[in-house]
């Protein structure tokens, strides 16, 4: 079969099915050329598939955003939807010609999407879910021998916030740290080094690291943060306001709820419930007291001039 309909809004997935089926008829990139439906016509697109290839055995076209397969009123050029139906009907048998719509669905009353869904190879990607993501990292950086435990990419599923396209490209850029050594043992100080991070990221990987007493990693975080000229109090607070997520997750999972009933009790997203109830595996309930209490009164001490800010925080960090 050479026509092929890809349905996913999640782009880095559909690259890598693209180049899949590219691989497959040993196509190049030099020799894929791509028409996007609000800027050119699907006509445009038929003509050159229909066209010989003059530099290779095939070559494929990409039809990227066809937005006429789908309920949408969207502005673009005029299209010949009977000319596309009769392409359907007696396609290319040497040239390929790919079908990219980044919705979530198609309109499948339409007579074009039902002979899409006959007559060529239809795919819908569905990403891994958010929960699923973790085992998805783990299995994507074996493939390079490159051990991940749980935490470290529950870590980094965080840090790209539960989004395969964000995920992907990270993955790419640790596979390339490792590439030299054949593999090797992901940390959260290589992760810190090469995924982009939020303040509220930092502060995500600083109390993680202070949850494992990895002193090295929290005040290597901490270290950015003061370089970044954030201020002492405010990272106690939003550190306080971790471990205090951590202790109300805790209190209510002893009374028996469920991750949505506390996602919805708290206000919070579901997946930080999560998250969070992976974190507290490691604290009794008065470890998580006594973390608390020491960032309260490390607060005290510094409004009331006792110490300055960043002296508490790494003798804090240092005294883990």
């Amino acid at each position: 079969m050479t026509i092929y309909t890809i349905v996913s809004p999640h782009h880095s997935l559909v690259k890598n099915k693209i180049t899949e089926i590219l691989k497959t008829y040993q196509i190049t990139s030099e020799d894929i050329t791509t028409y996007h439906m609000q800027e050119a016509t699907i006509q445009e697109a038929l003509f050159d598939v229909s066209s010989a290839s003059f530099l290779a055995p095939r070559k494929a076209v990409l039809v990227k955003a066809p937005y006429f397969l789908t309920g949408a009123l969207t502005k673009g050029p005029e299209h010949d939807i009977d000319q596309l139906v009769a392409y359907l009907n007696n396609p290319s048998a040497e040239n390929v010609l790919i079908f990219h719509a980044p919705y979530e669905k198609l309109d499948e009353r339409k007579k074009v999407v039902k002979l899409l869904k006959q007559k060529s190879d239809f795919i819908k990607i569905v990403p891994p879910n958010e929960f699923n993501l973790i085992d998805y990292a783990k299995r994507e950086l074996m493939n390079d021998n490159i051990t991940a435990n749980n935490n470290i990419a529950k870590t980094l599923v965080t840090l790209t916030k539960n989004n395969i396209d964000k995920l992907m490209p990270e993955l790419i850029k640790i596979k390339a740290y490792f590439e030299d050594t054949d593999g090797g043992a992901l940390t959260l100080e290589i992760l810190h080094d090469l995924v982009p991070t939020t303040l509220e990221d930092n502060i995500f990987l600083l109390t993680e690291a202070l949850a494992a007493k990895n002193v090295k990693m929290a005040y290597g975080v901490f270290s950015d943060l003061m370089i970044q000229k954030e201020e002492p109090i405010k990272l106690i607070v939003m550190i306080a306001n971790q471990f205090r997520l951590f202790k109300q997750v805790q209190i209510l999972q002893a009374q028996g709820k469920y991750e949505k009933d506390i996602a919805t009790e708290l206000g919070v997203h579901p997946y930080r419930i999560k998250v969070a109830r992976g974190a507290i595996k490691r604290f009794k309930p008065a470890e998580l007291d006594a973390l608390l209490n020491a960032l309260a009164q490390m607060d005290l001490h510094i409004k009331t001039g006792q110490i300055e800010g960043q002296l508490a925080l790494e003798l804090f960090i240092l005294g883990l």
